[in-house]
Formats: C-alpha cells, sequence, structure tokens
C-alpha cells in the first residue's frame, strides 16, 4: 500500500493503527466502520479484512487450552501426592 492510500480515509487510519501495533484499537475502529451505515463497501471490506487478520489461529488456541489444562492436571496429581 503506498503512503498516500494509507493516509487517506478509514483505511488509512486502520493502517496507521497496525503500523503503530495498536491492534486494539484496530479492532475496534474496523468493528466501528463495519457498523457504521455510512462507511463504502470497499472500506467495509478492508475493516473486515483487518478484523480477519487480527483473530487468532484455532490451532493455538487448541494448543493453549490443552497446555492449561495439563498444567492444571498436574498440579493436582502434585497437590494431592
Amino acid at each position: 500500500m503506498s503512503k498516500a492510500r494509507k493516509d487517506r480515509g478509514p483505511a488509512g487510519l486502520l493502517a496507521r493503527l497496525l503500523e503503530v501495533g495498536d491492534h486494539g484499537a484496530a479492532r475496534r475502529e474496523a468493528r466501528r466502520l463495519i457498523g457504521d451505515p455510512a462507511t463504502d463497501e470497499a472500506a467495509r471490506r478492508e475493516a473486515a479484512g483487518v478484523l480477519a487478520s487480527l483473530e487468532p489461529e484455532s490451532g493455538a488456541v487448541a494448543v493453549g487450552l490443552g497446555g492449561a489444562l495439563a498444567a492444571a492436571v498436574l498440579l493436582g496429581w502434585l497437590l494431592a501426592g
């Protein structure tokens, strides 16, 4: 994306937020854009793409939950023994 493109409109704000690493603000702004009836379709598609890129992968979530469960079981076993 060229610098001129990044500096314009709602897509520009999303790009700047992602550049500085403020993923929470980018997520909020993308949701706001998607829900705003005045937002044009191209900006909505870009906002949806930003949201999709910030979602955690389902495999990573499953591995994290599995690790937490294993730690809880191990802790219970250590405390019971």
